[in-house]
């Protein structure tokens, strides 16, 4: 174990989240700001970076404030899903799309109507994150997991059962091997799942690797950098996939809440091209995922060879 390791699973759990920690407290404040495309986006990554962290670490905490916890992260990710989702298209998915189809009017009709309905947007998260709620989500979170008193302890603990004053090492090495198993069980099929199964694989995929991220210190560092690598392009990947999939789908629903006044042929035309653009993406990117997948789970083989518990 390095010099740097904590020695406890509590001391762990502070060092783990220190970074998503910070990265939503700078955050969520510019979320309304000029600054809210990315500051959105780093919000919810922090959310997303707790959230696993916190799942790693229920076994020592109390239910209750992991349950507590928990409904809390949904409640804030899914106030700034509507906003998040019009950001990507307006920045980032339009503008690829009019780079392929050139000046199609219902494109730019529809890139409008989403930065119409992502004006008002501002105002409800303006009032979500200055609401008593927030503020005292954002106090619990500091409280368990940054906090001077440092995470509550559960009230009662079984025999032989691990608390929060158990060694960190041996605790983090089981958790790691245990996701990495589940995995890795999907390795040998990933071509062979549905776009469901794909979601919840890239869901699993992305925990995993903030949970890597918050237990770095104890990984080898070569070996933890060249799988961290793998991934992220596995990621970017299955994410780009997934965009393939939702694209299309608030696509023609922008289109089909469009204001009176825009050509209703040329929204549909747009949409439509749209849709075949998902559709021929989704194959491409399918046939080209085991690849990423394969160079993934061969260094992950590597890491775990020579991770000590």
């Amino acid at each position: 174990m390095s010099p740097r390791s904590p020695d406890t699973i509590r001391a762990g759990l502070i060092a783990a989240a220190e970074r998503p920690l910070a990265q939503f407290g700078e955050n969520l404040p510019k979320t309304v700001g000029k600054e809210a495309y990315d500051a959105i986006h780093d919000t919810r990554v922090a959310l997303r970076r707790l959230g696993a962290l916190l799942r790693a670490f229920a076994p020592v905490l109390p239910p209750r404030t992991v349950a507590d916890i928990k409904r809390e992260i949904r409640w804030i990710r899914r106030s700034f899903g509507p906003a998040r989702d019009l950001d990507v298209f307006i920045f980032e998915t339009g503008p690829e799309l009019s780079e392929i189809f050139g000046s199609e009017a219902g494109l730019r009709s529809l890139v409008e109507v989403a930065k119409r309905r992502r004006a008002p947007l501002a105002a409800k998260l303006k009032k979500t994150i200055a609401s008593r709620r927030c503020r005292g989500f954002g106090e619990t979170l500091n409280r368990v997991f940054g906090g001077d008193e440092g995470p509550p302890a559960p009230r009662r603990r079984r025999a032989g059962r691990v608390s929060l004053g158990s060694p960190f090492a041996p605790f983090a090495a089981a958790e790691l091997r245990r996701r990495y198993k589940k995995l890795r069980k999907g390795a040998h099929r990933v071509d062979k799942l549905s776009e469901a199964e794909l979601h919840r694989m890239r869901i699993r995929l992305r925990n995993f690797r903030y949970v890597c991220d918050g237990f770095r210190m104890l990984l080898p560092e070569g070996r933890y950098l060249a799988l961290r690598s793998a991934m992220t392009k596995l990621q970017d990947h299955m994410g780009a996939l997934n965009d393939a999939v939702t694209a299309p789908l608030l696509v023609a629903r922008l289109a089909a809440k469009a204001d009176h006044g825009l050509d209703p042929a040329a929204l549909a035309r747009a949409a439509g091209f749209v849709a075949g653009w998902g559709a021929a993406r989704r194959q491409v990117l399918r046939s080209t995922l085991d690849e990423p997948w394969q160079r993934m789970i061969k260094r992950g083989d590597r890491m775990f060879a020579v991770l000590k518990d």
